[in-house]
């Protein structure tokens, strides 16, 4: 379902010059960067519209009614129109709104989604849209949207997904809440002797927060440091790939998330049957499980990995109001809006500048420590067709019996094949 929110006025009739405040030619990917806006202008016009997505099950368009007010307050003869659009087939809506001419002037990605548009030149450059990207923004958040030493996506929050364990279920089988894979092991075992489950394996969302996790966490890679092939047929991604099947196998997982991708309200989580959450948005579970949560530190194996993530905005260079859409990022990536978005949603500020955001919730502050230990995916223009052709053979290996290093075998041919034809 599509949810938008939309502010608009009469356009005013000047116009101020490319050069002061927007699209300059520059040595990107694209060959277009924006620079940054004026404090206000009642010259700068423009019609802009945003994509963004839900980033907790209470968000909506009209979450950021506020910031659309004030922006006007700034830029008076701008129109903004915000769009909260679904996370399902997001690829494929903005792929057919470019072919059809349609495509959005702003929008929100994760870090997988910058390498492939900026390789099309579809992205602007923000190098220049902020004087304060290396003295205000955790490095991290913008290393992941930088691609080919260009930044193209302002953060706007950063995910350190809490692991923790549903204390109620950890007290009924006399267990402590797991931080290594042995420990894992032993409240699946005490787990499933009382009816409930380890943990939920999903299968049908991106790698970066299932496989790759267990694989990140073996001590294993994606791709090899060149990212020129395949590096998970390895002793690591093997390792994985069977303590994954291991959980499955042993009843310590529900099947159905592994194909179905459920809503949260829905899943074995929520009911209260499932002990350990690798990484979740704690702050949006809590609304829906009323059982007591422990937070715990990441998972560790031969190395600690952390599920997260960091979101951003991205300008289309297709957008037919560049200044606009540069004074708007810049707008959202000012301190109020920062904040507004980790308190609201339960995330961490890319700003250094933003700072006691959590203090009055133990939970999700003790997790900030955690920021550093962060994968949040492999930075390849062809990361999620990477994700698309190995996931139907991790789920054939755990639905359908498949041998996982045949399986392996088979994904690093196709992943091998794709990176070749580029």
């Amino acid at each position: 379902m599509v949810d938008r929110i939309s502010r608009r006025s009469a356009l005013g009739a000047g116009a101020v010059s490319a050069a002061a405040l927007g699209l300059a030619a520059c040595g990107g990917s694209g060959g277009d960067t924006v620079e940054a806006p004026p404090e206000s202008s009642e010259e700068l016009s423009g019609s802009i519209v945003m994509w963004i997505y839900p980033l907790s099950d209470s968000a909506s368009a009209e979450s950021y009614a506020p910031f659309v007010e004030s922006f006007k307050e700034k830029y008076p003869n701008v129109e903004v129109e915000i769009v909260q659009q679904p996370w399902a087939n997001r690829e494929e809506q903005l792929t057919t709104a470019i072919s059809g001419g349609n495509a959005p002037d702003v929008v929100y990605f994760n870090p997988d989604f910058v390498p492939r548009f900026a390789e099309e030149d579809l992205l602007v450059s923000l190098d220049d849209l902020r004087e304060d990207w290396d003295s205000a923004f955790v490095p991290a958040s913008l290393e992941a949207m930088t691609y080919e030493d260009t930044l193209y996506a302002a953060p706007v929050l950063m995910q350190a997904s809490q692991a923790f364990a549903n204390q109620r279920i950890l007290d009924e089988i006399g267990m402590e809440a797991p931080t290594t894979w042995d420990e894992l092991r032993a409240v699946g075992e005490a787990a499933k002797e009382k009816d409930y489950y380890l943990l939920e394996y999903s299968g049908d969302i991106t790698l970066n927060h299932s496989y790759y996790m267990y694989l990140w966490q073996a001590g294993g890679n994606v791709l090899t440091e060149d990212l020129s092939a395949a590096a998970f047929n390895s002793a690591e991604g093997l390792e994985a790939l069977e303590f994954i099947k291991e959980i499955v196998d042993n009843g310590w997982a529900p099947t159905e998330p592994i194909s179905v991708t459920l809503p949260f309200e829905q899943t074995d989580m929520a009911q209260g049957k499932v002990v350990y959450s690798m990484g979740s948005n704690i702050g949006q579970v809590r609304e829906i499980l009323e059982d007591p949560l422990t937070v715990v530190p990441p998972m560790t194996h031969a190395e600690q990995v952390a599920k997260g993530s960091v979101g951003a905005l991205s300008i289309f260079n297709t957008t037919g109001s560049p200044e606009a859409a540069a004074a708007w990022v810049h707008h959202l990536t000012e301190p109020d809006f920062i904040e507004f978005v980790a308190s609201e949603f339960t995330y961490y500020p890319p700003r250094t500048d933003v700072t006691g955001v959590h203090d009055d919730d133990e939970q999700v502050a003790e997790f900030e420590q955690y920021l550093d230990v962060v994968n949040a995916g492999i930075i390849h223009a062809q990361a999620r067709e990477i994700i698309d052709v190995m996931k139907p053979e991790i789920q054939a290996v755990l639905l359908q019996g498949k041998d996982p290093q045949a399986a392996l075998d088979t994904m690093e041919s196709a992943v091998n094949e794709l990176l070749e034809r580029g």
